[in-house]
């Protein structure tokens, strides 16, 4: 499909063309070939050759053209000749630009190399014409011709590699193992290598040729075979004998019209072979033809020679009759090489083409995957799968319950005292270099295997919210690895907070809040939408942030009920007034786990106990800070 940018420029350069053949018909002819608005790149040429828009108006789905109603118009008849004339140019420009002149080759040495290593899955195919050609051009010398034991005996290795070089092409179809190891590989290596195939190829040619011009040793004998069945007395009265048994097939020119036959099989067989370049295939041919009118001249003068000699008639033999055989093969010789050179030079062109097609696939899988990546840094995975999936008209409001998610604020009170905007600090920017390398480093630890139940909802200045078990896979109600992931998440960005400290020399403080329960996930706006999660659980997690104290991790109680068992040390704080909740009972929580926990398959949920009474659970002496502490509002 043309972009609509480039379908309406190409629209203008048809109408300036259009005007230009109005004013003048031969300004196509006239016109130089750089003053032709062609694009540069090949697949876009490809896609205007033959698939422009105004022949998509005149073709059906299934590919087929309706069958013509009325006649074309003028101005379709215009648009017409302008695609043959796009087409016609930019074949010839693409391979005047890739190819050299006569010998074909990429003028680029890297694609060339590339050429060579390109697998042509005709091979085989190839070399089982060619040996159809040698079966028949052996069966016409066994039955047709006469008997040459030398021919017969000088054969042999000929027959031999005919029959030996296509055993080992189609090896690389047979399965490996059923075939020798060292066989195998050298097929193998066939089919890989274009030089290599091209060398096989040569050497089935020019045995199928040798096979044929073997038995141009008869040459001789058919001389003297046309010699013993005349006898002259003298050169008024002549007399012809009566062909005996022993000669009776000997004719004029009945061996050397077998034998051009045979040479024309031969180079067919010659030219089948597409994987050979052209250059192999004219040496070859113009090398048989050459043969072959040796061999004929040899006839036709010792034949002459003889007619002369015995004054016999020649008849009523032109100069056209007496050559046609050398017109017939000098004219399937010229045929045959052109249609090498058009064949090798579509051949590169179509791989020219699948690079183009090829590197283009490569950035678009790239593209994609850039876009993935991009796609899910704004939204989670899960998220971005379901937009990339859905129906593209669907404006439906994207949303979901989850009913047990462990949410986190962190925060660092103290960086807006770090932050001040000073010419030697460019006005504020390296402060917020640092707050996003502290950030970055947050975000780098999700990246982790043992967090991969979290996902990062948002960073709002020196915020960062993140969350576990928002889907089936990440929500683990029987182990739930996805809150003591959370637990283990909060205490490495605190280690994380001190290793930056240690090397910015600064002294960043982490106040940090968890909180366990059900939230509505979903996203908001149509542009630049936003991934966020609400509920009572969320609000809950904010507060015990904003209550907590520097250097700790606050958690409810649903989470200590939760992380004690699990093994995780926790000291009560005690109850605290929260805005909009009243008194709540938190905890902070210590350290890692430091028990392994037993795994179980059955497990209460804390938040079936919220309103039950736990007051026997802590002993006076552990309540250090019972103090009732008032959110600051």
């Amino acid at each position: 499909m043309i972009h609509p940018q480039c379908g309406r420029a190409t629209e203008r350069w048809k109408r300036k063309s259009r005007k230009a053949i109005m004013k003048d018909p031969e300004v196509i002819g006239s016109t130089p070939y750089q003053n032709h608005s062609m694009n540069g790149n090949i697949s876009k040429e490809m896609r205007v050759m033959g698939h422009g828009s105004q022949h998509g108006k005149h073709s059906s789905k299934l590919g087929f053209s309706d069958p013509p109603e009325r006649e074309k118009n003028p101005e379709d008849e215009v648009n017409e000749y302008l695609m043959r004339a796009i087409d016609a140019r930019s074949i010839d420009r693409l391979r005047t630009e890739h190819c050299r002149t006569l010998l074909l080759h990429f003028r680029d040495p890297v694609k060339e190399a590339k050429y060579v290593l390109e697998k042509d899955r005709m091979l085989t195919l190839y070399f089982f014409c060619s040996t159809f050609c040698f079966s028949a051009i052996f069966l016409v010398q066994i039955v047709v011709m006469r008997r040459n034991d030398t021919a017969y005996l000088c054969s042999i290795p000929i027959i031999f590699l005919l029959v030996l070089v296509p055993i080992i092409v189609y090896i690389e179809n047979v399965n490996m193992e059923d075939v020798h190891l060292k066989v195998f590989a050298v097929s193998k290596f066939i089919h890989r290598n274009r030089n290599v195939a091209q060398i096989f190829s040569f050497i089935m040619a020019v045995c199928i040729y040798g096979l044929v011009m073997l038995h141009a040793t008869s040459i001789p004998d058919e001389i003297h075979c046309l010699n013993s069945t005349i006898v002259d007395t003298n050169c008024t009265n002549f007399t012809i004998y009566s062909l005996n048994n022993e000669n009776k097939d000997c004719k004029p020119y009945f061996l050397i019209d077998y034998l051009l036959l045979l040479v024309l099989i031969s180079m067919i067989a010659c030219a089948v072979y597409q994987v050979l370049i052209s250059l192999f295939k004219t040496i070859i041919l113009l090398g048989g033809m050459a043969g072959f009118i040796a061999a004929y001249i040899a006839y036709t003068k010792e034949v002459h020679a003889i007619q002369r000699f015995l004054c016999v008639p020649k008849g009523e033999t032109t100069l056209t009759q007496q050559y046609v055989n050398i017109v017939i093969l000098v004219g399937f010789v010229i045929a045959l090489i052109l249609h090498g050179q058009q064949t090798e030079a579509t051949y590169r062109l179509d791989f020219v083409w699948k690079l183009q097609a090829t590197e283009e696939k490569e950035d678009m899988e790239h593209l994609e995957a850039y876009n993935r990546k991009l796609l899910a840094n704004i939204l989670p995975v899960h998220v971005a799968e379901h937009f990339l999936n859905s129906d593209k008209n669907n404006d439906e409001l994207y949303h979901e319950q989850c009913d047990f998610v462990c949410i986190m604020f962190a925060s660092i009170p103290n960086f807006s005292e770090f932050y001040v905007e000073l010419e030697g600090n460019n006005e504020g920017v390296e402060c917020l270099r640092l707050l996003n390398e502290i950030i970055a480093d947050f975000d780098e630890l999700l990246s982790e295997d043992q967090f991969r139940y979290i996902e990062k909802i948002k960073s709002t200045g020196a915020t960062y919210m993140a969350a576990s078990g928002l889907t089936q896979n990440t929500c683990d109600m029987q182990g739930y690895r996805h809150v003591t992931a959370m637990a283990d998440y909060a205490l490495q960005i605190q280690e994380q907070l001190a290793e930056v400290n240690e090397h910015s020399f600064n002294h960043f403080r982490i106040r940090i809040g968890i909180n366990v329960g059900p939230v509505v996930a979903g996203v908001i706006g149509a542009r630049k939408p936003q991934y966020d999660i609400w509920g009572n659980a969320v609000n809950v997690a904010s507060r015990m942030d904003s209550t907590g104290v520097l250097d700790k991790i606050q958690v409810t109680k649903e989470m200590y009920q939760i992380l004690s068992s699990k093994g995780y040390p926790l000291t009560c704080r005690g109850t605290i007034q929260v805005k909009g909740k009243g008194t709540m009972e938190t905890y902070f929580l210590e350290g890692r786990c430091k028990k392994p926990q037993p795994e179980t398959n059955i497990t209460v949920n804390p938040l079936a106990n919220l309103n039950s009474e736990n007051s026997k659970t802590f002993s006076p002496h552990q309540a250090t800070v019972l103090d009732t502490i008032s959110e600051k509002i």
